[in-house]
């Protein structure tokens, strides 16, 4: 009986040592991001209510945790080991996350200089103004989020050499992010209005709606991408079936969410003319919840 005891303290410990290394990961990429935006102080803003620069922090914090969870995930291979394997896909997904994060400022965005956009003054109707263009905070930690999940599931699989499983993490998530690219497009272009007109407007219900999406289609991704690395060919291949088919299924969802949940209305209006964050709240949470019901039924 002391013996079980004193194993199962031990696999306490070693757990606990894991999340230590996994909480100190996001306060590495709070440091880095700090270094990044030295020109101006994001704690200061944060404390002074600038919710475009308090969701982008908090994107990039969920995105890093829920890619250490995959790096947690699999059998153990020794602690030591472990710890070795936990630093290097810590590195890996912080890297990537802000590699990311550029992508979306310069592509997803159109150049809109996401930085810029977050300490941005705009002139309210009433004649108050506010800091800060709280719609690209939301994209940008909708994308955090989803490259969050891409990464845990191409991390969260056994199977192929440590080598191959480094590998693949980084082509998927490369796959990933061009994907996701690609998605934004598709969303724009099924869209009765300019997406990125309304978010540079500092719209937050187009922000929802564009991150909803975004987040919605990295829960599909991670499922296609968790599992036992079985070979290139197989992998690629069943990540782009499912791509296409998380696709098909979450544009169909949200016309069938925009139909029954707003019978009354439709997403273009309430995202458009009436800047309806509450209507978007509800159905961007609906598709993510259709998508974690696919993800976890396929």
């Amino acid at each position: 009986m002391s013996l079980s005891y004193t194993a199962t303290l031990i696999s306490m410990g070693h757990g606990l040592c894991y999340a230590l290394v996994s909480i100190l990961f996001i306060l590495l990429a709070k440091k880095l991001d700090d270094w990044r935006t030295k020109d101006f102080d994001d704690d200061r803003h944060i404390d002074d209510g600038n919710v475009a620069v308090g969701l982008r922090r908090a994107g990039l914090y969920l995105g890093i945790a829920i890619g250490m969870i995959g790096a947690l995930s699999g059998d153990s291979a020794g602690f030591r080991t472990d710890m070795f394997y936990l630093l290097v896909d810590g590195i890996v997904i912080t890297i990537c996350l802000f590699f990311a994060r550029f992508i979306n400022d310069f592509i997803m965005m159109g150049r809109m200089n996401n930085d810029r956009e977050c300490i941005r003054v705009f002139s309210l109707g009433d004649g108050r103004t506010t800091t800060g263009n709280t719609a690209i905070g939301m994209v940008e930690a909708g994308m955090y989020i989803a490259t969050g999940f891409i990464l845990n599931g191409s991390m969260s699989g056994g199977g192929g050499s440590f080598y191959q499983s480094l590998g693949s993490a980084l082509l998927f998530f490369v796959l990933g992010q061009v994907v996701l690219l690609a998605f934004g497009l598709i969303y724009e272009l099924v869209t009765p209005f300019h997406v990125r007109d309304e978010i540079k407007q500092n719209n937050p219900a187009a922000g929802i709606g564009l991150a909803g999406i975004l987040v919605a289609l990295g829960i599909i991704l991670k499922s296609s991408l968790s599992g036992p690395f079985t070979g290139w060919v197989n992998d690629i291949v069943g990540f782009l079936v499912y791509t296409l088919f998380g696709m098909i299924l979450l544009i169909g969802f949200s016309a069938l969410v925009d139909r029954f949940l707003l019978p009354t209305t439709n997403i273009a209006t309430e995202i458009k003319e009436d800047k309806n964050v509450a209507a978007m709240v509800v159905v961007q949470a609906t598709l993510i919840a259709v998508a974690l019901i696919i993800a976890h039924a396929i």
